[in-house]
Parts: C-alpha cells; sequence; structure tokens
C-alpha cells in the first residue's frame, strides 16, 4: 500500500526494485479514500504497474469507473470478496464478471475464507470460483493461497487449498495456465 500521493518517482523506485503493483484496498480504507487516486493510477498506468484492487461487497460498482478511466492494469484479490448471501447475480459480482469478460483484469482465485459463511472448505464460495474461471478464462485467472494468512479466523493449511483448486477446476491444463502460465506471463516469471 502507497499513499495516494505517491510520486512517480516513488513508484518507479519500487518497480525498479521488483515490485509489481500497489494494493487499492477499499475493503480497508473505503472507496472515497481513492476519490482522489486519479495521479497515483495515471502513474501505474504509465510504469505498466498494477492496482491490486481489494474491494468487499458491493464496493466494485464504485470503484470500477475510475479503475476504467486511468486505463491502469487491474488485479482484483480474493475473488472481489462477494457476499454469498447475495447470490451470482449481486450487482457488484456481475460488475467483476463484465470486467473479466470483457478482458479489462485479472482475478485472483484467494482468500475464500475472507468472504465465506461456512468453515473451510468454505462450499459457499465455490459457484463463485467456478463462474468467475468461466468469465475470465484462465488466461485472466492466478490462484493464490493468501499466506501468511492474516487475520484468519479459522487456521489454513496450504496443502488443502492446493487441493481444492483441483476441485473447483477440475480441467488439468486450465489449473496449469492458473497456477504457472497466467503468473509467469503477467509477473514476468522466468523459466
Amino acid at each position: 500500500m502507497v499513499r495516494n500521493e505517491v510520486t512517480t518517482a516513488e513508484l518507479t523506485a519500487l518497480r525498479d526494485a521488483g515490485v509489481l503493483g500497489v494494493t487499492i484496498n477499499a475493503a480497508l480504507l473505503g472507496v472515497a479514500h481513492y476519490a482522489d487516486a486519479g495521479s497515483l493510477l495515471a502513474s501505474l498506468t504509465d510504469l505498466d504497474m498494477f492496482a491490486d484492487v481489494q474491494v468487499a461487497g458491493d464496493q466494485l460498482p464504485a470503484l470500477a469507473p475510475l479503475l476504467a478511466r486511468s486505463g491502469v492494469r487491474v488485479l482484483i484479490d480474493h475473488c472481489g470478496r462477494p457476499d454469498p448471501a447475495d447470490g451470482l447475480d449481486d450487482p457488484a459480482f456481475r460488475e467483476l464478471l463484465r470486467l473479466g469478460r470483457a478482458g479489462h483484469a485479472v482475478v485472483k482465485l484467494s482468500g475464500l475464507v475472507k468472504f465465506s459463511r461456512r468453515p473451510p472448505p468454505h462450499e459457499d464460495t465455490w459457484p463463485f470460483v467456478r463462474v468467475l474461471v468461466d468469465a475470465f478464462g484462465p488466461e485472466r485467472c492466478v490462484w493464490a493461497s493468501d499466506w501468511p494468512f492474516l487475520r484468519a479466523p479459522v487456521r489454513i493449511d496450504y496443502g488443502p487449498l492446493l487441493a481444492l483448486l483441483e476441485d473447483l477446476v477440475p480441467d488439468r491444463a486450465a489449473r496449469g495456465q492458473i497456477l504457472w502460465d497466467t503468473p509467469s506471463r503477467l509477473f514476468g516469471f522466468s523459466a
């Protein structure tokens, strides 16, 4: 996370040190906090860095126009944190799917514990993950364990999360894209 007033020089130094983007954490700070973040997003765009967007509930529709105007590379974290009680037709989740179908974002399949209302393995989140993979395609999905599991309400282990991905994305080739090909291409990992 950086302050909205961060300079392009400061961002350039971060990029040159290997940082690929910054967090736009509306889930923590609120959407209004980013109302004056136009210059930050413009600098990220110019430097070809990501805005790692963390939203919750209905925040994405309010933030999406700002992101779209900037042209910044968008990575939506934690599946967009939809509320399972609101279902797949929730307007915020539909906005996320629109971004995916239009090719305007990448989604990180992570943090199920952050939006599930059930204990592990968080079965109420599974329909959301499956629809995200379909809308974004494996070429715009990345997986993450969310380690070091900050503020997790229950114990989380890496192995079961990885095994769960096999159930959620049963096609081996698609899983390979999500786990390796897509992050390698997007984040510049070398072979």
